[in-house]
Parts: structure tokens; sequence; C-alpha cells
């Protein structure tokens, strides 16, 4: 049955608990000499009772009735056998009234707060008064009087006022109320919510009660059911953990290393969610890269390929590339070749020839040994291993930020309604870029890495992804969205030009790569995305040292103008007005042997620069590496199997 709400809802009564009429009559206490008024007994007959019974538990267990003994003698004498009740008094919302001068313009009945008194009614009691002519008025608990109107609820548990409450108490009572209310931080509602988890709660009901997604609740509850995961989220008791970051820990429940550097980092001093989210991704970017090095190795071990360490290699072994006039594909059969893991990149091995001069290839001059007859001291070894440990924390840092930028930069293109000040700063970097000449648009932006970048941003999936030319048939048709659309194809070029050489700054240096990338970053912290700290180096032109991880600075959307073009700065290192970018050659994928890094198609990264941007002092090297040049070029001992820093 329903009943009808003073706004004249229809809804379902109030699930009160029952008890059964024998129960209460066992209790002397509970009989009265009453009778139950005619029209109370015709409506208990027609309908049973609906008003619930205020029923306490007396310290023995027993069951009292507060108020509802005429309803009990009514439903004795029409034979009702069980009857609601509630264990608190309550009183029916359209006995009520609201006070006339309530101090609370804003009530703020959202969506959540009604949803809440849906699943879990009215905990907290109004506070109400009884006026001359029998009205009863509300005096504190107006939001709850209204929104619990507006989940459909009957009845309200009540207070009732202090008789010799006057006006003007009742005024400072609005104040005193609202000054003491203070909502559960998200540390204390976590809390709570694993609390009722354990005590038996659901779910969906925690999940309406505390307003979040259900797999967010479930998320908690893993997290805090798993001892290593729960202490790595108390040793960083200082930062509020996101549902987010709980679920990438359970990522990492397996890692102890990685779980480690992700704790580090959120109980760092002035951690945030974005030195936070970076730690999480530079660890899932080692990860990924350790199993694509996992599968290349079971593939080349199923393929009968010799597999070595680079400590086991003599100084003659050489890099199949490096050899001249021998593809990788004609050197599979020779019986010097091994693989060797490539420490640069940290996802792949990489073909050697143990000795070119045996088996009848030829070495490039700079290959054949360093021209001194002597050999490298113990520290320039270990200065050299130092280095190339540098180099690779600092691609995984850039690759980890990569994944970042990218995310937010989808979601600002995805965005159906962006502030004025952020729109207008779109169509002025896109009017800039289009019309200044300074960025070499009219060159990238058909490319294949562009196209993919550009797929990505717009959100369209494989299938629509192929062809290029249906890619605004796919696009929202929604005007106001041609800012975001504009803005996508600019970025889109821009992050395939924002290659891994940026951010270096020592002798593999690529300024014609660098400072277009750093004047790409400044206009995005101008838009509101917050720079991770090799991206700050980047854009503030100064050298980074993965050792030395600093804090991001925080920027607001729209908080700034994006930066004019870096036309000038793009003279440095003799570029002229344009900003060349290392196509991929010819040769590229038989390099690479089809194990080439999807998310790094982009970067070009097994080509040589373009003869109009040589980085200094490399002019000259004819041999360079079509993926990188050497940190020393002439000795290809064994600890310098995987010497070679990456520019790509």
């Amino acid at each position: 049955m329903t009943t009808q709400t003073q706004a004249g809802v229809q809804t379902a009564p109030a699930p009160w608990p029952t008890i059964s009429t024998a129960e209460l009559l066992a209790h002397s206490g509970n009989v009265r000499s009453v009778e139950a008024p005619a029209d109370l007994l015709a409506d208990v007959k027609a309908n049973g009772v609906q008003e619930p019974l205020y029923v306490v538990s007396t310290h023995g267990g027993v069951p009292q009735i507060i108020d509802g003994f005429q309803r009990l003698a009514a439903a004795v004498d029409a034979g009702v056998e069980a009857l609601p009740f509630t264990p608190r008094p309550v009183i029916r919302i359209d006995a009520l009234t609201p006070h006339p001068e309530n101090a609370r313009e804003d009530l703020d009945i959202n969506a959540r707060f009604v949803e809440s008194f849906r699943a879990e009614g009215c905990r907290i009691p109004v506070k109400i008064q009884r006026l001359e002519g029998g009205v009863i008025q509300v005096n504190d608990g107006h939001r709850r009087y209204f929104g619990a109107q507006d989940a459909g609820l009957t009845h309200l548990p009540y207070e009732w006022e202090d008789d010799d409450r006057d006006a003007a108490g009742q005024f400072l009572d609005m104040i005193t109320t609202s000054e003491q209310r203070k909502g559960l931080t998200k540390r204390e509602m976590d809390q709570a919510m694993f609390s009722a988890a354990e005590a038996g709660a659901q779910v969906g009901r925690i999940a309406k009660a505390a307003g979040v997604k259900q797999k967010d609740v479930r998320t908690l509850v893993k997290v805090r059911n798993s001892e290593t995961l729960s202490a790595a989220i108390s040793a960083a008791s200082g930062y509020t953990w996101t549902f987010e970051n709980m679920a990438a820990l359970q990522e990492f429940a397996d890692n102890p290393e990685a779980l480690a550097a992700i704790t580090e980092a959120a109980a760092a001093k002035g951690a945030d969610e974005a030195k936070v989210q970076w730690a999480i991704e530079v660890e899932r970017v080692k990860r990924d890269k350790a199993a694509k090095a996992e599968a290349h190795r079971a593939e080349l071990e199923t393929a009968g390929q010799k597999i070595r360490g680079a400590e086991e290699l003599s100084e003659r072994a050489v890099r199949v590339w490096r050899l001249s006039g021998v593809s990788k594909e004609e050197h599979n059969g020779c019986k010097g070749q091994v693989w060797v893991f490539d420490e640069q990149r940290g996802d792949r091995y990489e073909p050697y020839c143990t000795s070119p001069g045996l088996y009848g290839h030829v070495a490039p001059d700079s290959a054949k040994g360093n021209g001194t007859g002597t050999l490298r001291t113990a520290a320039e070894v270990e200065a050299e291993r130092a280095e190339r440990a540098a180099v690779k924390a600092g691609n995984i840092d850039w690759d980890a930020a990569e994944v970042i930028r990218r995310k937010w930069l989808a979601d600002l293109i995805k965005s159906r309604s962006l502030p004025k000040a952020s729109t207008n700063a779109l169509i002025r970097h896109v009017n800039e870029a289009l019309l200044s000449g300074t960025w070499g648009i009219s060159d990238d932006l058909n490319k294949e890495p562009t196209t993919a970048i550009l797929a990505a941003f717009l959100g369209l999936n494989a299938q629509q992804a192929k062809n290029r030319s249906a890619f605004a048939e796919h696009a929202a048709k929604d005007p106001r969205r041609a800012p975001q659309l504009q803005f996508a194809a600019i970025a889109a070029v821009r992050e395939k030009c924002a290659n891994r050489s940026a951010w270096r700054t020592d002798g593999q240096r690529a300024p014609w790569t660098r400072t277009p990338t750093a004047a790409w970053f400044r206009v995005l912290e101008s838009l509101g995305y917050q720079l991770t700290p090799i991206e700050r180096s980047v854009a503030e032109e100064t050298p980074y040292d993965p050792a030395k991880k600093e804090q991001p600075r925080a920027s607001l959307l729209g908080g700034g103008e994006p930066e004019a073009e870096p036309d000038a700065r793009q003279d440095e290192g003799g570029q002229g007005e344009e900003e060349p970018e290392a196509e991929p050659g010819e040769d590229e994928g038989e390099q690479a042997e089809g194990d080439a890094q999807p998310e790094q198609a982009e970067e070009a990264p097994e080509v040589e620069p373009e003869p109009e941007a040589p980085a200094e002092g490399e002019g000259d090297q004819a041999d360079t590496e079509p993926e990188s040049a050497e940190v020393e070029p002439d000795a290809p001992a064994a600890e310098e199997s995987s010497a070679e820093t990456e520019t790509a």
C-alpha cells in the first residue's frame, strides 16, 4: 500500500520493522484499559496498522510501548498479528510546519543528500516546538525536513524543544548548531565506510549512504583488508588517498619495490595527488617495459637465438646496426650473433655480433677500438654506467609524464563545457599556431604518428582511427566544442614532436626539440596543466636529474595566457624559424625488428636528426646509430654494450 505525502507524491511507506502483537501483550506494562476510537478501529480493520508504535527495549530485553496503546488495542480487536514499530520517537512530516524565519537561505537539497534519505532514512532528529493553536514548528532541521519530503519519507525522528526556549533562543540555536556541525574528512569517511563493511553492510548500501560509486567501495574494502596495502596507506597517513590511488596500489600488491616507491611519494612533504599519480605512472612504465622485455626474450629463445649479458661480451662485440653492408635480417644467420638486453629502452633485446672480423663483417672505424691501445679505468666504466642509469631513469620519468599529460589533454578536449576564459585561450593558441608559421604545423599535421595521437585525443576506437579523412564525421557536432577540436589537431602535432630527446641536456641534447617542447609545456601550464618535475625542467630550460625529483607546482585552469610561439628561441643551435624533427627512416622497422614501442612511434626513435638540425658536435658522425648517438662511440667493450644513450 502507498501513502500520500503533503506534496501529493505517491510513495511507498517506510520499511518499519515489525513486532508480534502477542509479544507486546506478554508484557503487562503494555496492557492498558483503553479503547480504540471507532475511526481508528475501522482504519486498522481495512488497512492494518500504518502508523508505527514507539517501542523501546528495557534492560531485561522486554519491549515497552512508549506511544501506541490505542493502536495496539485496535490491532487486538481487528485480529492483526504483527505491528510496525520504531525504536525512537517519530512524527509525521505532514504534521510539521517549517519555521517562517529560518536563517539558512540555501538549504542545498542536492541529489546525494536526498538519496541518503531514501537509502537510510533520517538519522538525526529535528527539533520541534508546539505553538499556540496546536501548530508544531520545526526550529532546527529544515534541510532534513525538506530533504525527507523530496525522498518521499512519511516520518521524521524528533526532539521536543525546551518549553521555556524563547524566539531569540531559537535563532541563537541556528547559529550554534551550524557552527558545531563538521563534515567527516576523506580519511574519516573511508574509515566509516570500511567499518560499515566490516559490520556487514552491503556495498550498494554503503555507496548510497556515502554518495560514492560501488566500485570505489569495493576498492576501499579490498585495500583495507590487505595487510600489505593497508600498511602502505598508513605509512603515508598525512596524504589523502583517492580511490584511484587505492586501485593503483592493488596493481602492485605483489611488487614491494613499486609499492614502496609510491608510498614514499605519498609520504613526502607537500605530497599532492599529481605527485603521487606521477609516481604510480612511473611504476606502471617500469612494469610494462619489464613485461615487454620478458615477452621479447621468450620470443627470441623460442626462435633459438642466443641471449647474453653485457658483461659476457668482449671488446670486439659490436651492435649489428653499426655493421657496414649488412642488415639485421641478413645477420640473423651469423654464428656470432647474440642478443643483449637494451638497458636504455628497457623493453627489448638488441642483436650484437661478437666478432665482426672473425665472421666477415666490416665494423665502422669508430667501433674498432679507442685508438689509444689502453683500456678504460674502473672510474670511467662506473661513470658510464651511472650515466646510462640516469638516462634510463629519465626516459621512464618522461614516459610516465607523457601518459599523465595526454590524459589531461584528452579530458580537456572531450569537455563539453569550459570556462569562457579557457575557451578563449584555446582559440588564441590555435590562431597563433596556424598564423605564425613557426611550428611546422603543415609538415606534421597529417603524418601517421600525429594521426594516432589525434585519434586518442578524440576518443576514437580502433576502427574509427583507421581513416583520417573520416575523423570529422566521428567528432562531436556541437559547435560549442569547435575550439577543443581545433586545439586537438594542434596538440597532436605538438605531442608528436615532444619526444624523449627534449629532456636531455647532456652530450645528446637536441635544442631543436627541447626549445619548442618547452614552449608547448608553458602553453599547457597556462591552460591549467600541472607540470611534472621533468616537464618543468624542460619548460624552465634547466637540467633534469632523475635522482632529485622536485615537487610539481600547481596552476589553475585558465589561470594564464598561452605564451606566444617561440619563433625567436627556435634559432637556438642554428635551427632557423621552423622546428626540424627527426622523421622515421625507411629502414626503421628493419632496425627495430618489429619491436618498436607503440607509445614511441611519434618519437622517431631510430633515425638520425635531419641534416639541418645536427646536434652540437655530431655533424661529422657518419655512422651515427639510427636510434641514438653513443656516449663513447670508440669503445665497444663489454661495459659499453648498452652505452648508447637514447635521443628519442
